[in-house]
């Protein structure tokens, strides 16, 4: 009887310390590999349902392995999670359309804010324990881009592209304007950030983010995906 009672103790314990879905993402990488974003196995976007891959948003640079310029990275000025890439184009760089769409969004008339009302603005977000949407969108994206690709990408989602902290936004790039994958958009630059806040030159880079929209939600480029596979899951995507 002794045999049997730690034989399934034993068992039991085993069982007490598997793996269960709330535990962290690393406990189970082989379930993301290749994947463009996994929320479950029903909600995801694997690299076998890309139509077509995109190219780089500014050719000379390339996507970093640093893993707080990647999405899921923590930003804690802001009380928020990194959604897109942080690519180290420096100030001016040409920035192009990652893939043929219609501009939605073009904001080459913004204009920064103050340091003072920059802080009292993450400040907002601090007390509430999260970067509310129109602060992000209004503020912290600075001058900034967005393309819908519809359906192009991948069928199973409409997908949006997104170029955030421009110098300059090129001209007649304007809501509702066709562009063509690799056609100017703008230049890199560091509005929407505390340094534009400063007016000062510092800091440039350009901040990407590409989302995928089904009936119910939004998904982001590399959501849910453990760090080890991250950067290559992302290259996937690319030219």
């Amino acid at each position: 009887m002794k045999i049997n009672y730690y034989i399934g103790l034993t068992l039991l314990l085993g069982a007490c310390a598997a793996p269960t879905t709330s535990m962290n993402l690393e406990s189970t990488p082989p379930l993301k590999e290749k994947f463009l974003f996994y929320i479950d196995e029903n909600t995801n976007l694997h690299e076998s349902e890309l139509l077509t891959t995109i190219q780089l948003p500014s050719k000379d640079y390339l996507v970093p392995s640093v893993l707080n310029l990647l999405p899921n990275a923590k930003r804690e000025y802001r009380s928020g999670y990194h959604e897109g890439i942080d690519f180290s184009a420096p100030l001016n760089t040409p920035i192009t359309a990652v893939s043929g769409g219609i501009v939605v969004r073009s904001n080459p008339q913004h204009m920064d804010v103050d340091l003072d009302t920059y802080n009292a603005f993450l400040s907002t977000s601090a007390e509430l324990g999260k970067t509310p949407d129109d602060i992000y969108q209004y503020i912290l994206l600075g001058k900034s881009i967005v393309i819908d690709h519809g359906y192009t990408i991948t069928s199973k989602f409409r997908t949006i592209s997104v170029y955030a902290h421009l110098s300059n936004i090129a001209e007649g790039i304007l809501p509702g304007t066709l562009v063509e994958k690799g056609d100017l958009i703008g230049f890199s630059g560091n509005t929407g950030t505390s340094d534009g806040a400063l007016r000062n030159n510092k800091g440039a880079h350009l901040h990407w983010e590409l989302h995928f929209d089904d009936a119910t939600e939004r998904y982001f480029l590399g959501q849910n995906i453990p760090s080890d596979y991250l950067h290559d899951n992302i290259k996937i995507l690319f030219d």
